[in-house]
């Protein structure tokens, strides 16, 4: 009972601000998901036609893990086009979730809670949370980085957790441009990779390698097969023509997030940014905080700088990557902006409370257009409805 007690009283406000969270996701990504648009996009009538056929997916295995549950939802449970945004949602709760682990982290529990509120009511989450394709695994990278935050501090059971990391680096392999991002976590970690190797037994990495091979053993048979599966693991375009849009691109999307969109209607709202102006603010502060003060500038600015060749490389990979990184950014100068709120007002808790209310006031107002953003201006935008034009048959 006193283990037990030690427990509650150690995780019980993780745990609660977890659920809280959980629900709150759910509530986003799940209310009137087959009802808000007229129909579904091409894309979601293309992800559907190729998960009903086991030999699609097998073919061309990109995005597999999305496309087989699909598959298996469709197949067993005969669910109709509506389950390829039900997955999606599923998938983006755990992102979600996922999210709040890493900020918790890296600052404290009042910072995650605000940053995750932020990060899962974001158009950049809810448009790939709602839409029935694989888009939202390009965030799942934050998986990658919470694995790797959970063997460094619990040595207890890195065995297990290495396994874990392994099979997850294998999946990602499946989604377009994550081999970069992988490698660029190799690079950034090499020196405690190699200590680990140092000390971890043959046969642990005799078996850690097999389970990789095991796992990509489909990726590679239809890579050899079809070359061409090889540009889209990569994230590149499939003509070398388009390299030439590649700077435009770049500077578009760089825009796009901060100022004037330029994108398609199936994952931006006209011409409204990304981010809204409190975001971006916050966020720049983030960024400078980060690389004046912390040692995860090589990381952070990396994550960054490799998302936004990919998007403008326009090889499949697209907004969806670089959001979960921005944000990263927001909840560590929300973190920052807090603390020296209270560094300046120790004691005054006048002070503090009004400092940390009018922070909490502006990032309710940045959700809220984010929100009426989603809800009410994209979908009656005639854009929209052009491209949701598809009915369940």
């Amino acid at each position: 009972m006193e283990t037990v007690k030690k427990i509650y009283l150690r995780r019980w406000r993780g745990a609660a601000l977890i659920i809280g969270l959980g629900v709150i996701a759910y509530l986003l990504y799940f209310h009137a998901l087959g009802s808000l648009l007229p129909g579904y996009s091409d894309e979601e009538v293309s992800a559907f036609t190729t998960a009903k056929n086991w030999h699609n997916i097998s073919n061309n295995p990109i995005y597999a893990p999305y496309e087989a549950l699909v598959w298996l939802f469709t197949s067993e449970l005969h669910g109709g086009i509506i389950t390829t945004r039900v997955i999606s949602a599923c998938f983006a709760i755990i992102i979600g979730l996922l999210f709040f682990t890493v900020v918790r982290v890296w600052c404290t529990y009042r910072t995650a809670f605000l940053a995750t509120i932020m990060f899962i009511a974001s158009s950049a989450l809810l448009h790939s949370a709602r839409l029935g394709t694989g888009y939202v695994l390009q965030m799942s990278i934050l998986a990658l980085i919470s694995l790797v935050m959970w063997y460094r501090k619990n040595r207890r059971y890195r065995i297990s957790i290495g396994y874990g990391i392994i099979i997850l680096s294998a999946f990602l392999l499946y989604i377009p441009g994550m081999v970069w991002f992988e490698i660029l976590g190799i690079v950034s970690l090499r020196r405690t990779i190699k200590g680990q190797l140092q000390e971890a037994s043959p046969v642990n990495i005799g078996g850690m390698v097999a389970v990789f091979v095991a796992c990509i053993i489909p990726l590679a048979y239809a890579t050899f097969r079809h070359p061409r599966v090889l540009l889209q693991v990569a994230g590149f375009p499939q003509a070398i023509g388009q390299l030439s849009h590649v700077p435009h691109n770049l500077w578009a999307t760089m825009i796009s997030i901060l100022a004037r969109s330029y994108g398609s209607s199936l994952l931006w709202v006209g011409h409204a940014p990304l981010l809204s102006a409190v975001e971006v603010v916050v966020g720049l502060l983030g960024a400078y905080y980060v690389y004046k003060k912390t040692s995860r500038r090589i990381f952070l600015f990396g994550y960054t700088a490799l998302s936004l060749v990919l998007i403008a490389l326009g090889g499949g990979v697209n907004v969806a990557c670089v959001a979960p990184v921005l944000y990263l950014f927001i909840a560590i100068g929300i973190d920052h902006l807090i603390e020296q709120w209270l560094t300046i007002f120790p004691r005054n808790p006048v002070a503090r409370i009004t400092g940390i209310a009018v922070i909490s006031i502006m990032i309710t107002f940045s959700i809220f257009y984010q929100l009426r953003s989603y809800y009410v201006a994209w979908p009656h935008a005639p854009a929209t409805r052009q491209i949701f034009s598809h009915r369940e048959s």
